[in-house]
């Protein structure tokens, strides 16, 4: 027959170290009273240790009668931290970690610091598991922050060494290989601070000939891309900055460049698309059809679109190879950008207009004005952005901050994710359109001279101006932050990654501003 026996909390078995540390200090103390008198005392610790819990009530009642104020007081005081209960010690380890997940991430590192087993639980990984889920690429409803996804460069592995993902003599080394998820949020923890000290590392690239028009890189894949007056398109490696391959065939300005993991297509002043092998270098297809230049071009998985000097937008069709023309504009098309699963278009121009078009049935279902200069660049909101702009007919105000002014609808404390559209123009300000209404919701004004390009993500908007000026701004409420300084002309592409800046200027400088090097 098992002999079960009930702990008080102070009594627990896995409390026996802090008991027994009490014990030995308790036991030098006595040692130095002279030997007659530790006897009876230690009689007395014997017979209380050895009492039933109703005599050692009893025996404590007649302690307490006999003593004085003083002694009281000191067994007041010293009681306190007796009756504080470690939950940690005397719950199951599974509630114990439920606990912490109700802490934010600067009381679990606080926890971690309380002792051995705290740290234990404060590290664990289920823990800062949870902890990523609430903070990279989504913001945390409990204190507002977001974190970048951070995307890192590609393993390119050999077939040979490829195994079999379900095999399980394999799962060890995989899992040693893994970083913790603490780790992995510190990191990216780390880089939304730079982002907010405006802390950067930063860098500029030289090589092109001519000024630069365009760019894109790929932080995924170590890659940097530009396309420049120069005739040529350079690849470069991202992170060290070498010149990886220069591509020549256009025989005009190269405007507009776009890549993914297996091609590169550009347009080009000579009135030509080309679709590019861009790691051998090779040409593998060149596309005609435009009467001018090819200024901007996007393309999908399955559609490609190209904004012309002639006025014109093709629709280029990858799998069928059929093409189909747009027209609507008046003068040159700017900037196109398709949505909406092919479905939709977005164009703008030098006649001050933005355009939204219906790629099923080949028309244009809405022509955005407000602009008065050409617009340089429009695009699409992504989805679960979340802004604060309200309907352009509310009462206006105007925001003034140290790096500029933010002219708006009042912004409230309700958020919403309606789908808009972000425009740059010549006449130096930032528009923001909703698409389901084709309102104008706000405007954002700062930069000194026209806008000539623009990015964003669900956190943060980049702006360039012809007077070589980048702005940060806030896009949710639409506040500028920060400006950034180093081009000496004209800013003509830039682009937003988690951790970086990229931008070109008509002086043939690529400038990468890098917020998640080590500063």
């Amino acid at each position: 027959m098992s002999n079960s026996k009930t702990f008080c909390s102070r009594h627990h078995p896995d409390f026996v170290k802090q008991k027994k540390v009490h014990s030995d200090f308790l036991k030098s103390e006595l040692e130095q009273l002279p030997l007659r008198d530790q006897t009876p005392i230690n009689n007395l610790w014997s017979v209380f240790d050895a009492a039933p819990a109703q005599q050692r009530i009893l025996i404590l009642k007649g302690l307490l009668s006999t003593c004085c104020t003083s002694q009281l007081s000191y067994l007041a005081s010293a009681l306190q931290p007796l009756l504080r209960i470690d939950f940690t010690v005397i719950l199951p380890i599974e509630i114990s970690i439920k606990i912490f997940t109700y802490l934010d991430a600067q009381s679990l590192c606080k926890a971690a610091q309380v002792n051995k087993r705290w740290r234990e639980i404060a590290d664990d990984d289920i823990l800062w598991h949870r902890m990523c889920e609430q903070h990279i690429d989504r913001k945390c409803t409990k204190c507002g922050w977001r974190l970048a996804l951070l995307q890192k460069p590609k393993l390119i592995r050999s077939p040979e060494k490829r195994v079999r993902e379900d095999s399980t003599e394999d799962l060890p080394n995989k899992r040693t290989d893994r970083k913790l998820w603490k780790d992995i949020y510190s990191e990216r923890l780390v880089v939304e601070r730079h982002w907010r000290k405006n802390k950067y590392v930063h860098r500029v690239l030289k090589g092109h000939m001519d000024g630069v028009m365009c760019l894109q890189f790929c932080e995924y894949q170590n890659m940097l891309i530009t396309g420049s007056y120069d005739k040529t398109i350079i690849v470069w490696n991202l992170e060290t900055g070498a010149l990886l391959e220069t591509l020549k065939g256009h025989t005009r300005c190269v405007r507009t460049l776009q890549f993914d993991d297996t091609k590169l297509v550009t347009g080009s002043m000579d009135n030509t698309l080309r679709i590019w092998n861009y790691r051998t270098g090779q040409c593998i297809r060149t596309l005609e059809g435009h009467t001018n230049g090819v200024v901007h071009l996007h393309f999908d998985a399955r559609i490609l679109a190209s904004g012309s000097a002639d006025a014109t937008i093709k629709i280029w069709n990858f799998q069928t190879g059929k093409c189909y023309t747009l027209t609507g504009h008046t003068h040159l098309v700017n900037h196109v950008k398709i949505y909406n699963n092919s479905t939709s278009l977005v164009s703008t121009s030098d006649d001050t207009t933005i355009r939204i078009w219906d790629l099923e049935k080949r028309t244009c279902t809405r022509v955005l004005q407000g602009h008065l200069a050409p617009v340089q660049v429009a695009v699409p909101s992504m989805p679960g952005l979340i802004h604060r702009f309200e309907d352009y007919t509310a009462n206006l105000q105007i925001q003034k901050t140290h790096t500029g002014t933010s002219f708006q609808a009042p912004s409230t404390s309700s958020t919403t994710s309606v789908p808009v559209i972000i425009s740059g123009s010549l006449d130096t300000s930032i528009k923001i359109w909703s698409i389901e209404t084709g309102n104008c919701l706000g405007t954002l004004l700062g930069h000194a001279h026209g806008v000539w390009t623009l990015a964003y993500d669900k956190q943060r908007l980049v702006s360039g101006s012809h007077d070589g000026i980048i702005k940060i701004w806030d896009i949710e409420k639409g506040n500028p932050m920060y400006s950034l300084q180093g081009h000496t002309s004209a800013v003509t592409a830039i682009a937003l990654g988690d951790a970086k800046v990229v931008s070109a200027s008509d002086n043939g400088e690529i400038h990468i501003w890098d917020y998640g090097a080590i500063i």
